[in-house]
């Protein structure tokens, strides 16, 4: 560089950086929803207070550690709240900002990443899984039968038709969990290993893809390992490890500043912790994480905040895009959200939020969605969709009526009654 460009190249570095800085003030003022008074949209204050009063009641059961319950109505925050603990053992009290483990919340995260790749161009819902993981070209699915002595044992079929991704989004792609059924395939995942915490991704997924499928592809939703599976495929893709995809492609736009697969040393006091197992001492959930794991976990791994994930909702409920940031098109949104199970696909029913026609449910690209008003066994409506996670967590974006609810709470072993607490009690603040 000469002298004489110096001081322009000064002047240019000095704009750059006042942009720079203009446009990180901008995502850090982004990163809160406007708030409002309960009654200013359409929501009863005296039904919000009864809600926190019965979570109050099992917090001080001791039933409960603590919970943060967020609801956003027509774009606005009505309800932000915090109670108990964020740590009970430690007597330190519960805050909106608490940083939670949230299990399977973690998928429709991923679920949207994939569908930007879908209109990159870069895969398409019908490919075969094996045009980005090879490995899994010819699957053997696992049938078990009952030999002469009368014990059961495992036969090796071939799979029908191949893996789409498709059935990875919508939980059909015979993969399972391992852990949740005794049958003999379950026990080889087990026994094999799958969940190491010295395999990275790429290592866990080409091992599952020497296992047998549970089902034929395609014929029956079962709960397993399908999204930590896209989460390879997003990084064969990319060509990017999964949390730093993820931070480009949506939680880095949407300003979710704490959502990562592991918590920074600097914000670990804003981490809630489960209760504790009186026999042992020690937390129902996994510690949290202060450093990047081995496996970056699309199925199961992220943590985050109410006020991150109600940016993420707020997102999908305004068809892909938020504060001028556009993460999907309608078109894409309005596809995940309708129901991908045809008619005859069978269900591993395993609760009330299996989507099962008895339940009146189908299951989307990423989460569950509510095809009847009735048949379920909370409130609701037609066109809701939502999930849960195994550490207690769970979500709803109900589109008819412009709402979002957040219930954070680490109770593993009350995942589905809190999920029914928090889907009668929220529909209940319903005012207008």
């Amino acid at each position: 560089m000469s002298l004489k460009t110096a001081p322009f190249f000064n002047k240019r570095l000095a704009i750059n950086i006042t942009l720079a800085a203009s446009l990180l003030t901008g995502l850090a003022s982004a990163n809160a929803l406007e708030s409002a008074p309960p009654a200013a949209v359409g929501l009863s204050a005296t039904k919000v207070q009864d809600f926190k009063t019965e979570l109050q009641r099992r917090i001080d059961a001791g039933e409960m550690p603590g919970a943060v319950l967020m609801v956003v109505r027509n774009g606005k925050i009505a309800v932000k709240e915090a109670l108990g603990f964020r740590d009970r053992p430690n007597a330190a009290p519960m805050t909106t900002d608490a940083i939670f483990l949230v299990a399977s919340m973690t998928k429709p995260i991923v679920s949207v990443a994939v569908m930007q790749l879908l209109e990159q161009g870069k895969l398409s819902l019908s490919d075969p899984l094996s045009k980005f993981i090879p490995e899994f070209k010819d699957m053997k699915v696992g049938v078990e039968k009952t030999n002469a002595e009368g014990k059961a044992e495992l036969a090796l079929v071939n799979a029908v038709r191949e893996i789409t991704i498709q059935d990875l989004l919508r939980h059909t792609s015979g993969l399972t969990y391992g852990y949740f059924d005794d049958m003999l395939v379950d026990k080889l995942y087990l026994s094999n290993n799958l969940y190491d915490p010295d395999l990275n991704l790429e290592q866990q997924v080409a091992k599952l893809a020497k296992l047998p499928l549970k089902y034929q592809p395609g014929t029956t939703w079962n709960y397993g390992l399908s999204t930590d599976v896209l989460g390879r495929v997003i990084e064969v893709i990319t060509g990017k490890s999964l949390d730093l995809a993820l931070q480009q492609m949506v939680t880095g736009p949407l300003g979710m500043q704490d959502t990562n697969f592991w918590v920074e040393e600097s914000k670990f006091s804003r981490v809630a912790f489960s209760n504790t197992n009186p026999a042992t001492g020690n937390y129902l959930t996994k510690p949290p994480l202060k450093s990047k794991p081995t496996r970056l976990s699309g199925g199961g791994g992220l943590y985050t905040t109410a006020p991150d994930y109600a940016r993420f909702c707020q997102m999908l409920l305004n068809k892909g895009q938020l504060d001028g940031v556009r993460i999907l098109s309608r078109k894409s949104v309005e596809l995940m959200t309708s129901n991908h199970l045809p008619a005859g696909v069978r269900a591993v029913k395993t609760s009330d939020v299996s989507p099962t026609p008895e339940n009146g449910l189908g299951f989307g690209l990423g989460f569950a969605v509510r095809m009847e008003a009735g048949l379920a066994t909370y409130l609701g409506s037609k066109g809701e969709f939502f999930w849960l996670g195994a550490s207690g967590t769970n979500f709803v974006i109900d589109p008819s009526e412009k709402m979002i609810t957040i219930l954070l709470v680490l109770q593993p072993d009350k995942m589905y009654p809190n999920l029914r607490l928090m889907r009668n009690m929220g529909n209940s603040i319903i005012a207008d």
